[in-house]
């Protein structure tokens, strides 16, 4: 009886330890590859921003305004499984956005400057 006991004891004991080694491993995983995709969203918003600001200059809210607006169409556009016309949609309401937050004189240069306003709005 002691011997069944001992290995009962023996087994629930490995049983723990296994699953906590499982446990721990997955999230480490998942997190490194959430931060380096949220890292590279990051930088290629704040590099948007920055392009907008060197041709119209910017104030320091319209600067996260539109920083924040280019997080979106990055993670939007992070999706491989999306449409034609899901992608033609973002490239669309952010460009929208873009048209109510400048002044007409200021949408009016943009447009000047297709290349500009394609990366910005992420048109194809």
């Amino acid at each position: 009886m002691k011997k069944i006991i001992a290995l009962f004891v023996l087994m629930l004991g490995l049983g723990f330890t296994a699953n906590a080694q499982q446990k721990s491993a997955k999230p480490v995983t998942a997190t490194n590859t959430g931060t380096a995709k949220e890292a590279a969203i990051q930088q290629a918003a704040t590099n948007d921003a920055k392009a907008l600001n060197d041709f119209i200059p910017l104030t320091d809210s319209e600067m996260q305004s539109f920083k924040g607006l280019f997080e979106y169409k990055h993670r939007s556009l992070s999706d491989t499984n999306l449409s034609a016309d899901r992608k033609k949609s973002i490239a669309e309401t952010v460009e929208a956005k873009i048209n109510a937050t400048l002044s007409p004189e200021q949408v009016t240069k943009l447009g000047q400057n297709q290349k500009l306003l394609k990366q910005l709005t992420g048109k194809l």
